[in-house]
């Protein structure tokens, strides 16, 4: 069943992006929000944004090209090809980058010199072989989803979060030895994967056909790498924007990296379970359970971030101190983390759309809406990030400072995105909101009311309690066993928990 698969691996993940939560913790007593960690956040940014969505792009093309018809008996040598081609193409992009280290720093820390400007050279050149693991992982990851091999891809990170932590425990550990450990440990998701790519009997050598091959050659890559690339550089541009501000990029990195982080466990646990079975589906001219599938999507998504944008409204500083506040991270720190913590998460409809949504539109080859798309959102991000930075006077409050609308921005960019891609997925399967999904969300959004409600009638009656250090854990559950009672009197709940594996 899609339902028992998807929580397996939502608690693969969960498992995982703990770890990773603890690892952000931990960190952020270490290096708090200073030069050291912008520096650091910025250069692992090339990895942990752009390159890991250049490993999804291939990830979901993999499994597209394998589950079709000029493939089928050829999966594994296919897969093989497809490996070597990227590993020698990637090794050529790294050696490009080494090569432009210098001009890249200038661009992604436009306001840094001196000292700092040499720290972030050395851990450019350390941390380049990240570019080629990362995203050899992303492809035998894809793999292996596509064998339904779904809990050790849900996993891959925990070696890597284990090493960083470890290095972070060492007294007085400079920021370059976490840059080569972070480096290793991108190493080490490949290394989980193997036994289990093995184990389906893939090899790295396996010879391809070569006719096939040549009917291989089209420019899909280019099309799913450029609509990968929306949220992350728009997340990078604003960081690059704000990074005149000491802090300020690392306080934006937190607040991002905590809404992906959150987001992703359940986005990317649903795209893991879907995707291949949607793929050989539409393959096969089943579009009829496309369509199905796609509206229980949409209903599961709504009733997982309707709370999720509820808690971080609510909850957003309380969450932020506990996670993080300690050491070098201070109270000023976690007011503007948790500010743009709930300031990224309104644009929550564009992320499900980029990692979710879009890969239907794939399928069909409708590469213009998400292209141009993403062309479209990230120049005007740049735009309006240059218009904002340059031209508009600080504000009283940090909603309202230069920093504060940059996030905004992106937010209200990242949701017309959402908007144009859910006309685009209308043309390829039909009219996929119908009455009944419509009512179906009524009832989702009426629950969350409910929930709403109770937190006002605890903060009303007991606000010291519904905002304490820990306390506030109490009120959240209490909220959310509001929304989970509604749910199930509505008969939402019983609708999601008895989808079954039809056509899976």
């Amino acid at each position: 069943m899609i339902g028992n698969a998807y929580i397996m691996v939502v608690l693969g993940i969960i498992l995982a992006k703990g770890l990773g939560f603890y690892r952000d913790m931990v960190f952020a007593g270490t290096f708090g929000t200073g030069i050291t960690a912008d520096i650091y956040f910025q250069v692992f940014g090339l990895v942990n944004l752009i390159f890991t969505g250049i490993g999804v792009a291939l990830s979901t093309l993999v499994i597209k090209n394998i589950n079709q018809s000029r493939n089928i008996g050829k999966e594994k040598s296919y897969a093989a090809m497809f490996i070597r081609r990227s590993f020698w193409w990637l090794v050529i992009s790294a050696v490009l980058i080494a090569v432009f280290a210098k001009p890249i720093i200038h661009v992604i820390l436009p306001e840094i010199s001196g000292a700092n400007f040499n720290l972030a050279l050395k851990l450019m050149y350390i941390m380049l072989p990240s570019l080629v693991f990362v995203v050899i992982a992303y492809i035998i990851s894809g793999i292996l989803q596509n064998e339904k091999v779904y809990f050790v891809t849900s996993v891959m990170s925990i070696p890597f979060n284990v090493a960083i932590i470890s290095s972070l425990n060492i007294p007085d550990v400079s920021i370059a030895t976490i840059g080569a450990v972070t480096t290793f440990g991108w190493f080490l998701h490949i290394a989980i994967l193997l036994p289990s790519f093995f184990k389906k009997g893939y090899r790295f050598t396996s010879k391809y056909n070569a006719i096939a091959k040549a009917e291989s050659k089209n420019p899909e890559i280019l099309w799913i790498f450029i609509s990968n690339m929306m949220f992350q550089l728009c997340f990078y541009s604003d960081r690059a924007f704000v990074s005149a501000n000491e802090g300020m990029a690392s306080a934006f990195n937190y607040a991002s990296n905590l809404f992906i982080t959150i987001s992703s466990v359940f986005v990317v646990a649903m795209s893991t379970v879907v995707f291949p079975s949607i793929s050989k589906n539409y393959e096969e001219g089943n579009k009829e359970y496309v369509n199905e599938v796609l509206r229980y999507i949409i209903t599961i998504m709504v009733t997982i971030f309707l709370p999720f944008l509820l808690v971080v409204g609510f909850f957003g500083e309380d969450i932020i101190r506990l996670i993080y506040e300690r050491g070098s991270f201070t109270a000023d720190s976690t007011k503007i983390v948790a500010s743009m913590f709930f300031i990224y998460s309104l644009g929550i409809l564009g992320y499900v759309s980029q990692e979710l949504f879009n890969k239907v539109l794939y399928l069909a080859g409708k590469y213009k809406y998400t292209v141009i798309g993403t062309i479209v959102v990230i120049t005007a991000n740049i735009l309006a990030n240059l218009a904002i930075r340059f031209y508009l006077p600080e504000g009283k409050s940090f909603y309202t400072s230069t920093a504060g609308i940059i996030g905004i921005t992106t937010s209200v960019l990242l949701t017309l995105y959402a908007i144009a891609i859910a006309v685009g997925i209308a043309k390829v399967v039909g009219p996929y909101f119908t009455k009944s999904l419509v009512k179906d969300l009524g009832k989702i959004f009426l629950s969350g009311a409910v929930a709403t409600g109770a937190y006002f009638v605890c903060n009303t009656f007991m606000p010291a309690f519904t905002h304490g250090y820990i306390t506030f854990t109490a009120v959240v559950c209490i909220c959310g066993i509001a929304y989970i009672v509604s749910l199930y009197a509505s008969g939402i709940l019983k609708q999601l928990l008895k989808r079954d594996k039809k056509g899976d």
